[in-house]
């Protein structure tokens, strides 16, 4: 369904299905659509989240302020849109999906059209297809975007937590980690389709790049072990990592993660956290297979196996990590 805001009746419309994005969409309608018609008074173009302000005309000459969230930026970017993209004072007709409160003012964008023509959307699944490229790799080495599929290993992982685990989870409070710029932590976000790229730095180190790492992951190539212990200070949310090379399959051994609230996919994660990845090329260079066991004896009543996919991108710029902090939390702030 769509609604007009305060300017029609309802109406029956289909679209294409955007993509599943950074948090839970719990707060909005995902079966009704509307249009949001207004002036625009603030873009906020950033990450994680995207955030237009639009002043609806009322009766009586007021105005209501919505407050529309959006993809990342850099999901954003890549589908055509720019810092200058819409400015205070654009007249813009946006397709949203509505909370679910009807009281509230706040939905999630779909697309933008201005006054003067001008349309921008954010990424669907036909833009995700138009990015899929069959350009063979002929190393791990590059760019890659994973398709999306955290969700299934979450989905293994939850069963799997203990009383300690369940326990710590209820008794969690304050801020979600995501609204503190705390991202989701390895190996689930291995499965989001957010951009990576590996970089062989030498025979001794190879780098992964993610846009939702601060810093790459090092991977220590050259025989070391791990040590023993490491201070909590730091201690990063990546661990610490070796490989080593099985034939052409790349083979990273991970430890001493910092701990996290949501380190097993739902549930925390400690000290005992174990990672062993697989990065092996498939036959025609076009994707890479990632399988991984993780384990945590503090936290799992036992050891689960996955596989993630990555498909090879190099038409694809991986973009520079940001979080601003009152982006992260805007989808938690109340209406104006």
């Amino acid at each position: 369904m769509v609604r007009l805001i305060r300017l029609a009746p309802l109406a029956v419309a289909m679209g294409s299905s955007p993509l599943t994005a950074h948090h839970s969409f719990v707060a909005f309608d995902l079966e009704k659509e509307a249009f949001v018609r207004g002036t625009v008074t603030e873009y906020q173009f950033r990450n994680p989240h995207t955030y237009i302000f639009v002043d609806v005309p009322m009766e009586g000459g007021e105005f209501a302020r919505w407050r529309i969230e959006g993809e990342t930026r850099n999901d954003l970017y890549r589908n055509g849109w720019r810092d200058d993209s819409l400015q205070p004072g654009d007249v813009v007709n946006i397709r949203v999906q509505p909370a679910r409160d009807p009281a509230r003012r706040y939905a999630r964008l779909l697309d933008v059209a201005k006054s003067d023509g001008t349309f921008l959307a954010i990424p669907n699944a036909e833009d995700e297809q138009g990015r899929v490229v069959t350009a063979p790799a002929e190393s791990l080495e590059g760019v890659w975007l994973p398709i999306q599929s955290f969700f299934e290993f979450g989905a293994r992982v939850a069963p799997l937590a203990n009383d300690k685990a369940r326990a710590e989870l209820a008794q969690q409070t304050g801020l979600p980690r995501r609204a503190r710029c705390i991202d989701m932590a390895i190996p689930q976000r291995l499965g989001r389709a957010h951009v990576y790229e590996i970089e062989f730095v030498s025979d001794d180190l190879i780098l992964i790049h993610g846009e939702d790492d601060a810093e790459p992951r090092m991977i220590h190539m050259d025989g070391r072990r791990h040590p023993e212990s490491i201070p909590d200070d730091d201690k990063t949310w990546t661990g610490h990592s070796i490989g080593h090379w099985d034939g052409g399959t790349l083979v990273i051994d991970t430890r001493h993660f910092r701990d996290h609230p949501e380190g097993n996919s739902a549930g925390p994660s400690g000290s005992e956290k174990h990672l062993v990845e697989r990065y092996t090329l498939n036959e025609d260079g076009t994707g890479i297979s990632i399988d991984f066991t993780l384990e945590d004896t503090e936290y799992l009543t036992s050891s689960v196996s996955h596989t993630y996919e990555w498909q090879h991108s190099p038409h694809i710029t991986r973009l520079p990590h940001s979080c601003d902090p009152e982006s992260a939390f805007g989808y938690l702030a109340e209406d104006q």
